[in-house]
């Protein structure tokens, strides 16, 4: 009993670091070796991967870290996107690139041997990941710097820091059994390690800093002075001044490139609330405004324009 109480404490994490430290100190001097054990993906994780993600043919999907190239083939073999695999290791980019040729997608997949954090991704609207908490944590700025808001990273079992995921999900694999785990281990353990997390992140867009808002179809030609103080893809919101009686930001939520947010004030003694949606585009911000509890009726035109010298990154790589 004691012995299974201690086995069931054991974490993923923990077992995966001392097998990067094991693997890592049998490789040869000479050559630059990766910096997590291969480990496969469960089929069943792959399909739950890529259905969390909405993968679609018109998808460009990389996968870093990419192993035997399973998510990269079947993204191409299910859904008919592109992909490309980024691994280190030129015998797991020997078997992707046997594996892709006998599933029959090879013209549209690619695979690489490099460093992940040296490959060009910036094509990518879709990237996935099973890797150590700590390699993604030092992977997150990258994400951030290189793919557009809108896109989606997808890990399996590893978390992003305080870079709190958009979606999670937990799938069972039934009859995985991978060898490199329990050779070693009694049954149970492996029931333990047949439950995996999955995690959805959508690159949000960069709303940061102050913005002066324009409303021009409407009488009085409305002007707000906004202010967005953003981490990741939770947002605060603060009107600064406005021409009419100072209203408060409500409900600010960001998807992507994708804004909405009420502005609420009292005007003559009643409560008036303007429903804002609309696109992120850089610097700029356009979309529609419906109001509540006021005379007109159906969707206006607004647009938005940022302070440069008020423009902020909206991560901080220590957190």
């Amino acid at each position: 009993m004691e012995k299974k109480k201690r086995y069931s404490t054991i974490s993923l994490i923990g077992l995966l670091t001392a097998m990067t430290l094991i693997f890592l100190s049998r490789a040869p001097a000479q050559q630059k070796e990766p910096e997590v054990p291969y480990v496969s993906t469960p089929d069943e994780v792959v399909a739950e991967m890529l259905r969390i993600a909405n993968v679609d043919k018109d998808d460009v999907l990389y996968d870093l870290g990419c192993g035997d190239g399973r998510i990269v083939i079947t993204a191409a073999k299910m859904y008919g996107c592109r992909g490309v695999g980024i691994d280190i290791d030129p015998e797991r980019i020997r078997e992707s690139r046997e594996n892709a040729i006998k599933a029959g997608v090879s013209d549209r997949v690619q695979f690489i041997q490099m460093d992940l954090f040296e490959a060009e991704i910036r094509e990518a609207s879709v990237v996935t990941l099973y890797l150590l908490s700590g390699v993604n944590f030092r992977l997150r700025p990258k994400l951030f710097r290189d793919l557009s808001p809108g896109s989606r990273v997808v890990s399996h079992e590893f978390s992003m820091g305080k870079w709190e995921p958009d979606a999670t999900s937990s799938v069972k694999a039934e009859n995985y059994r991978d060898p490199y785990l329990f050779n070693y281990w009694d049954e149970q353990i492996a029931d333990y390690w047949r439950t995996h997390n999955v995690y959805l992140w959508i690159i949000p867009g960069n709303v940061k800093g102050t913005w002066k808002l324009t409303i021009p179809d409407i009488s009085g030609n409305d002007e707000f002075t906004l202010r967005f103080d953003q981490e990741f893809q939770r947002v605060r919101g603060q009107v600064l001044e406005s021409a009419s009686a100072i209203p408060v930001i409500k409900d600010v939520k960001i998807r992507g490139n994708m804004m909405h947010f009420t502005l609420e004030r009292k005007l003559k003694g009643r409560t008036e609330s303007l429903h804002f949606e609309g696109i992120i585009q850089g610097n700029t911000m356009r979309g529609t405004m419906e109001i509540e509890g006021g005379p007109e009726k159906g969707k206006i035109k607004w647009t938005a324009r940022r302070d440069l010298s008020t423009l902020r990154p909206i991560i901080n790589s220590r957190k």
